[in-house]
């Protein structure tokens, strides 16, 4: 009797306790699960991904598939897909391997014409910060350490007086995008010498952001109202903490009036489905109801277009279905925080 009368107060102390609430909505899962297993299955045999099924590997498409598969909870050693992330990791580094800075890790590639020459930069940088510390070996983790900051110091070099990124088919785009993979890389631990973040905030505020509105336009596009540029330049403010700035509080509500289809009359390409990834990160730095709207109305929106393989399709400019299905991926898992970059 005296065992079962100290047992108790253990009993107590550990008893079980339900899980959280599952942050991810029942159908955002399964959409996101159905377009998993198409992404690994049309993965190359050398580990590799290119814009479609079939095409030679790419290191831009390789990345972002790679992010894809880390935001579901896989690495390189452990979770359901390791082994395709594992292969993927070993393609990328027999391409990155001594990098030093100045040279095309890529050919001439789609994600080039429309995001810039330095495209797939952008996106093995990205990938690369959230890996670290990842891999199986002390001496993996030296050597990428090694290739980012080298990547990092090529990129930071590129950013112009004005704080804009190079020239490119999508200008707002192509700066967030290296605005993203600094920005991540410095909270890795990277040492960025050149890039100014203000300078970002600057050029975004001052020449891109209409103050009255709340509404990002800019030349290249004739000053039109675009979603893509919207949730890209609402993604950068929000994690730069400005969100309670009036300017930013009316950018974020403009958001609320577009669907992302809404840019080329419901066709959408891999723009859109980068800018799904933005919105969706920003609103959910922000929490509440405004953030608990945007996921139900972006999951349905994605649910919509989903092919019946699990795969999306871009129907202009980044037609890819691995660049859009990675992004659709990345969009509906933000909630699991498996990823540094879901924070500020």
């Amino acid at each position: 009797m005296k065992a079962i009368a100290l047992l108790l107060p253990l009993l107590a102390a550990t008893s079980w306790t339900p899980p959280p609430p599952d942050p991810v909505t029942p159908l955002a899962r399964e959409v996101a699960d159905k377009a998993l297993r198409w992404l690994v299955s049309v993965q190359n045999p050398d580990g590799s991904w290119g814009d479609n099924p079939g095409s030679p590997g790419e290191v831009g498409n390789t990345a972002i598939a790679t992010l894809a598969l880390l935001t579901q909870g896989s690495t390189t050693s452990r979770g359901q897909h390791f082994r395709e992330v594992r292969r993927a990791f070993d393609w990328l580094a027999k391409r990155t391997r001594n990098y030093s800075g100045g040279r095309a890790l890529d050919g001439a590639t789609l994600l080039h014409r429309k995001l810039g020459d330095n495209a797939e930069l952008y996106l093995v940088a990205l990938l690369y910060s959230q890996s670290l510390s990842l891999n199986l070996e002390a001496w993996e983790d030296a050597r990428m350490q090694q290739e980012l900051g080298a990547m990092v110091a090529h990129i930071a070099g590129l950013q112009k007086a004005n704080g804009e990124w190079e020239t490119s088919y999508e200008p707002m785009l192509t700066t967030i995008a290296a605005w993203q993979a600094l920005e991540q890389a410095h909270a890795a631990g990277i040492r960025i010498d050149q890039a100014s973040r203000p300078k970002v905030v600057e050029y975004l505020r001052g020449q891109c952001l209409e103050q009255e509105t709340g509404v990002f336009r800019e030349e290249r596009w004739g000053r039109a109202e675009r979603f893509v540029t919207q949730a890209g330049g609402v993604r950068v403010l929000v994690a730069e903490g400005l969100e309670k700035e009036a300017d930013v509080q009316r950018a974020i509500s403009v958001i609320h009036k577009m669907r992302f289809d809404q840019d080329v009359g419901g066709a959408t390409g891999g723009e859109e489905f980068l800018g799904a990834v933005y919105a969706t990160q920003a609103l959910y730095l922000l929490r509440g109801p405004v953030y608990e709207a945007w996921y139900e109305r972006i999951t349905k929106a994605l649910q919509h277009g989903q092919n019946a393989d699990g795969s999306w399709q871009g129907h202009h400019c980044i037609t890819g279905r691995v660049f859009c299905t990675a992004c659709s991926i990345m969009t509906l898992l933000t909630p699991d925080k498996l990823l540094p970059l879901v924070e500020r």
